[in-house]
């Protein structure tokens, strides 16, 4: 700024100093020629009055124009020459008077037509004759209101030319000086007027920067004082405007990220106004700035989109349930209301949603219903058989001795089978609602696989399985409820005994790595399809539900298996392919005060 208000400063100044000189060397020139004119003009009015005498004395043909005008051009330095009425020279100071025959005819000079019409003839031109430019004033020379011929002086330009130079030469100095003057002086004056427009400048950067602390202080009493202190009062009332809203905002973000809900406002033009990393994480936002976006740009799904539609256009707020496949399958529950302005409380510029991610929740009320189904089922089979065959007894089968005891073996087997669902329900729960606060005690993992390989044994045997274990030796102990362990192990051997052909192959592993104890579970039996991994430890979820009853599952015993792991800290895994085996993978971390024992 301070260069270019110099610059414009020393441009306007030497044109000033230019247009000045140009001016004065133009009103010099015009000055000097008019002076020259009326010189000439009462010069050759002096002649007339010389002629007009002479004419007294004798005839106007008879007197020696040539000679008069040689001796009246030295005395007024100046060209005379006399000319007729016809234009015929008839003296020229500047030709001899032998040579006057040879000069053109004068008639049609432009000085010479007006001076024949009575009136005082001017001209600029280059002389034909001497080839040199005059200037040209031709006075009619009338005696007693007569014109008898014209009287033309002329006066050569050169010397008005030597004057202009010196003028212009003498402008082009002043403007030299005035330049060099111009140049101290507006350096010194642009610095005064320019220093505080860049303090306010410097000033103005640092708070475009965020440091809204910072104050000028230029003593002045012009317009720039003025400037700074108003520039002042602003930055105290942006300080303290950008404080309140900073405060406003972090206590709004704060809110926000505390929020277990996802929240997400927009405009009428479906752009994001506001959202919360609740609601990132939910739509799996990896964008930072979607402020302004369009709604479908950041949050791609349809079915939401056409929920805001229909609040905006339809003005029907409330609260609503989708269901969404990306980034994963979530069933959502929309509560919205719109945005209205303070001021306009009947404006609306916007809609407000707030989503709970529901999947859990109905999640279990759909297991809920399933398991009090199931448990409904599981209970009301047996007892129907129990009631049936009770009520056949009742009816007189009971004197029959063979009769009798079938019913009742098995009204004994629906009895036990009662026993075993209500023990695992109990267990279950029991796990469910202690497996945190349940005490822990040292468990040596060898003496409990021993434990359990008694019982597995004799199953196996049962349906000639072979069974077989293999365990690193030095196993560290483990911390936990004793009891739940042997359990774990214990259905999950029974589980691939169960599921595995006769004459098969059940194996199980010990062993430890990476500070964790492995405990793998591995048969040739007839295997779990792919579809059924995932629900495998849900309670009562059967792959076959006929043979499972066959063979006198409750339907409990993996979801029994997956709570005793997580109370262990753990997760178990299951590797499947039908028809060739199954393969159940448990990992329990070692704690620090495990590998210390």
């Amino acid at each position: 700024m301070q260069k270019k208000i110099f610059m414009t400063y020393t441009v306007l100044i030497l044109l000033g100093i230019i247009f000045t000189g140009l001016l004065t060397l133009n009103f010099v020139r015009t000055s000097y020629i008019e002076n020259i004119e009326n010189k000439l003009i009462t010069n050759a009015n002096l002649i007339n009055k010389f002629i007009e005498e002479k004419t007294s004395k004798m005839p106007f043909d008879n007197i020696d124009f040539s000679k008069y005008a040689h001796e009246y051009a030295k005395e007024i330095n100046s060209r005379v020459t006399i000319i007729s009425t016809d234009g015929i020279v008839m003296g020229d100071s500047e030709i001899a008077l032998k040579d006057l025959p040879k000069i053109e005819n004068h008639l049609y000079r432009p000085e010479v037509q007006k001076a024949l019409k009575g009136k005082i003839g001017k001209s600029k031109r280059k002389s034909t004759t001497t080839n040199i430019e005059y200037v040209y004033i031709a006075v009619p020379i009338t005696i007693e209101n007569k014109i008898y011929g014209i009287t033309r002086l002329a006066f050569p330009l050169t010397e008005i030319y030597k004057l202009n130079y010196k003028l212009l030469q003498n402008t082009f100095i002043a403007a030299l000086c005035g330049l060099f003057v111009t140049i101290i002086l507006g350096y010194r004056f642009v610095n005064k007027v320019t220093k505080p427009i860049q303090e306010i400048t410097k000033a103005a950067k640092k708070i475009a920067h965020g440091k809204f602390n910072n104050k000028v202080y230029i003593k002045s009493d012009d317009e720039i004082g003025l400037l700074a202190d108003t520039f002042n009062i602003m930055t105290e009332k942006l300080n303290d405007t950008i404080s309140e809203i900073r405060d406003k905002n972090t206590k709004l973000q704060s809110t926000l990220a505390s929020m277990n809900e996802a929240l997400f406002a927009i405009d009428k033009s479906y752009k994001i106004m506001l959202i919360n990393p609740v609601a990132r994480s939910l739509f799996n936002i990896q964008d930072e700035d979607v402020y302004g976006k369009h709604i479908l740009e950041v949050i791609r799904n349809n079915k939401l989109h056409d929920v805001l539609e229909d609040i905006l256009e339809n003005k029907n707020i409330g609260e609503r349930e989708i269901t969404i496949d990306y980034p994963e399958t979530k069933i959502l529950k929309i509560y919205t209301n719109f945005i209205r302005l303070d001021m306009d409380p009947n404006r609306i510029i916007g809609v407000m949603a707030l989503i709970q991610d529901i999947t859990e929740m109905r999640k279990l009320e759909k297991m809920r219903t399933e398991f009090v189904a199931n448990v409904s089922h599981e209970l009301k089979t047996p007892l129907t058989s129990i009631s049936g065959f009770i009520e056949t007894l009742k009816s007189g089968a009971i004197d029959n001795e063979k009769v009798r005891n079938r019913f009742l073996d098995i009204i004994d087997i629906e009895t036990e089978r009662l026993t075993r669902l209500i023990d695992d329900l109990l267990t279950l729960s029991s796990i469910e609602n202690h497996k945190f606060a349940t005490k822990k005690e040292e468990i040596n993992i060898n003496e409990i696989i021993n434990e359990t390989n008694v019982m597995a044994e004799a199953l196996a045997k049962q349906k000639q399985i072979t069974y077989n274990t293999e365990l690193e030796s030095n196993l560290p102990s483990i911390y936990g409820n004793r009891d739940w362990f042997k359990q774990m192990i214990l259905n999950l051997v029974e589980n691939a005994i169960k599921y595995t052909q006769e004459q098969g192959q059940v194996k199980l592993f010990v062993y430890e790595r990476y500070n964790n104890i492995f405990i793998v579970v591995k048969d040739n039996g007839i295997g779990i399809p792919k579809e059924d991994i995932p629900r495998l430890f849900e309670r009562f979820y059967r792959v076959d539900k006929a043979r499972s009853r066959k063979i006198g599952g409750t339907g409990l015993g993996l979801a029994i298996v997956k709570h005793i792991v997580l109370s262990f800290n753990g997760e178990i895994k299951v590797n499947s392919q039908l028809g060739k085996g199954s393969e159940f993978i448990v990992r329990i971390p070692i704690s620090e005060r495990e590998k210390l024992a």
